[in-house]
């Protein structure tokens, strides 16, 4: 049933079962359906049920409109990026696009060389992830399988500068991950000891020179934590990820 003039203004709806209108009478709402006033009490749920039927009309009209234009702008996405990937890998060698594609990004993420940060002689904890990395516990293998499950694009404690009073240091972060749609960078972070007095003083440094860095904790720095006596909740590793990097 097409909508009248008044509701498309935002005064009413009509569907199948009235036309609801409304108007203020000295301070109180009243309500009309179908021209005829109806009483608060008597047609209550009817009354709401109107009210929301007409709000979900309007609602459904603009999200068809905004779907349509989101596909416009994910189409043009895709010829930009085809510019560049469709061309000859010789080419393509030669110079650097105005607008690297996502696929290229994640292509040079994963391709890229590091040197992680070295395990002690006397550490002899042996724990592999399921691409064949060594780890420094269970739950960094936990951490590490569930990114690879869900295809993310990670280094596990791949070098990073920050400036800490002024000078450059290097730190590792225990995973770099990329976010598969957007290409963006992000760190994750498993505090396995929070419990521990001197661990945690030093992750709240190690916390504090992220900040400093512009490397805000919850948009760019993940973290997942655990103690000795409250082990990681694995499930939480997954709403993360989905959340943050998908």
């Amino acid at each position: 049933m097409e909508q009248s003039k008044e509701s498309r203004a935002g005064f009413a709806v009509q569907d199948d079962t009235g036309r609801l209108s409304c108007r203020k009478v000295r301070g109180s709402y009243q309500y009309c359906i179908n021209n005829k006033y109806v009483s608060k009490q008597k047609e209550w749920n009817r009354i709401k049920n109107l009210a929301q039927a007409e709000y979900r009309s309007k609602l459904c009209l603009l999200l068809e409109k905004e779907i349509k234009y989101l596909k416009r702008i994910i189409e043009g996405e895709k010829q930009i990026s085809a510019l560049y990937t469709k061309l000859y890998e010789g080419k393509r060698i030669l110079f650097e696009p105005d607008i690297l594609p996502i696929s290229e990004k994640i292509k040079r993420f994963e391709q890229e060389g590091y040197v992680g940060l070295p395990f002690n002689e006397d550490d002899y904890t042996e724990y592999y992830t399921n691409r064949g990395e060594r780890v420094r516990s269970k739950s960094e293998k936990i951490i590490a399988d569930e990114l690879n499950r869900q295809g993310i694009p990670y280094k596990y404690e791949k070098p990073l500068l920050l400036l800490v009073d002024g000078v450059i240091k290097k730190f590792h972060p225990d995973f770099t991950v990329m976010n598969r749609t957007t290409g963006e960078i992000k760190y994750v972070e498993h505090l396995g000891m929070i419990d521990n007095p001197f661990y945690l003083k030093n992750t709240l440094s190690k916390l504090d020179i992220y900040e400093k860095n512009n490397l805000l904790i919850g948009r760019d720095v993940i973290l997942l934590h655990e103690s000795s006596y409250r082990p990681l909740n694995t499930r939480a590793v997954a709403d993360y990820i989905i959340e943050f990097l998908m």
